[in-house]
């Protein structure tokens, strides 16, 4: 119970991107819609919470232990502004997923011992334990597939996912949400508040994805100096789901496309031209012709990657796996999961990494540009992934 009591200590202010604050450190696009966020198209979110020992992207460390609601108690999300709710969805298990990290690992009803329902208004979710031991962090695992092969395995509440079926549409420039963890007595101990500025038009995305693999988790795996994410044992490739520029709910692709590393580039005489500099890391293309093969001079450029790693730390490098040695470009998604490509659309692209030769956290952002092949555009959509080396 111990351990229980400290997950709900209250928070300190933090700031990511738009607004938030609490145990909320932000709010983004859901990654499975290639218009979540965007104005007056049907609303899918994810609110990821922190604690106040472990802020940001840090707090999807498997080993972080997540979110618990004790016994009697609740959880409540409430859309505060900027969302106008369909009355034909319910407020039900079929809009508001529970997940262990990211990306996600789904906690069901059944597996996570709650049932999800309206609150006391039309834009309040509340989650209430089905057990009156109530729901304990230590016990909350996803029960997908992939789980029980993950080198640590993720625990707790961590992301709220909003959107399965879509109960809210964005309006105006932006939407505010609340997360409120109660106890048994109804009084609020543990909060947070986060906004999302809405896009005024479609743009492609990059998202973190477990569609590959059972759903195992790709983020946040360990192993040795030198070794490669996606070679060493028990490690897997880093999968992105791409959405190009959809007009509406629909969820087309960008296929084709993959990485080179700066050393790649730098090899093949490629010159980074000065807009792109601050990718220190390498480029995203997309194969223009159709051979398989990147040419970085010749195929379309849209986006880039950015390294952050231990100081002094040399040798890695984030890069396109070889298959019968060409390249492995993004496929369409039903290609690697039918039942998710159905569902999701979009395309998978697998990303090895090999790592550093100091101990500690390589992250690596993975950005497209706002507009496609324009060099000169800023950064639109970007996903992180964090490597351990132990």
């Amino acid at each position: 119970m111990k351990k229980l009591i400290l997950s709900f200590i209250f928070f300190t202010l933090t700031t990511w991107n738009s607004f938030a604050d609490g145990i909320v450190s932000q709010v983004i696009s859901a990654p499975i819609f290639a218009n979540g966020t965007v104005r007056n198209i049907p609303s899918g979110i994810n609110i990821y919470l922190q604690n106040d020992n472990v802020q940001g992207l840090d707090f999807m460390n498997p080993a972080v232990i997540g979110y618990g609601i004790p016994p009697g108690g609740s959880l409540e999300v409430e859309m505060i502004s900027g969302f106008e709710r369909d009355p034909k969805v319910p407020l039900d298990s079929r809009s508001l997923l529970l997940t262990v990290g990211a990306p996600q690992q789904g906690l069901p009803e059944k597996s996570g011992r709650h049932k999800i329902s309206q609150g006391d208004n039309e834009f309040t979710f509340i989650i209430k334990p089905t057990s009156p031991d109530g729901m304990t962090p230590e016990s909350l695992e996803s029960p997908a597939k992939g789980v029980a092969f993950d080198q640590v395995q993720q625990r707790g509440i961590k992301i709220i996912h909003i959107g399965r079926y879509f109960a809210f549409i964005s309006r105006g420039e932006k939407g505010v949400v609340e997360v409120r963890f109660k106890d048994k007595g109804g009084n609020v101990i543990a909060k947070g508040r986060g906004e999302i500025r809405f896009l005024d038009e479609p743009r492609a995305q990059i998202f973190p994805t477990n569609i590959t693999h059972d759903q195992r988790n790709h983020n946040w795996q360990r192993l040795k100096p030198g070794q490669v994410v996606g070679v060493a044992k028990d490690t897997l490739p880093m999968p992105f789901l791409l959405f190009d520029k959809n007009k509406g709910i629909g969820n087309m692709g960008i296929y084709g496309a993959g990485i080179l590393s700066n050393h790649q580039l730098e090899e093949a005489g490629f010159l980074m031209p000065k807009e792109l500099e601050r990718y220190n890391g390498g480029l995203i293309l997309k194969d223009r012709n159709g051979d398989g093969v990147l040419v970085p001079a010749d195929d379309i450029i849209i986006g880039g990657i950015v390294n952050d790693v231990p100081e002094g730390a040399t040798g890695y490098q984030a890069v396109t796996p070889l298959v019968a040695e060409k390249p492995f470009l993004s496929k369409p998604t039903v290609d690697f999961n039918k039942r998710a490509g159905k569902s999701f659309g979009g395309a998978i692209m697998q990303v090895v990494y090999i790592a550093g030769d100091k101990q500690g956290f390589y992250r690596t952002t993975f950005s497209l540009l706002e507009r496609l092949g324009d060099i000169t555009s800023p950064d639109g959509s970007s996903v992180t992934y964090t490597v351990v080396v132990e």
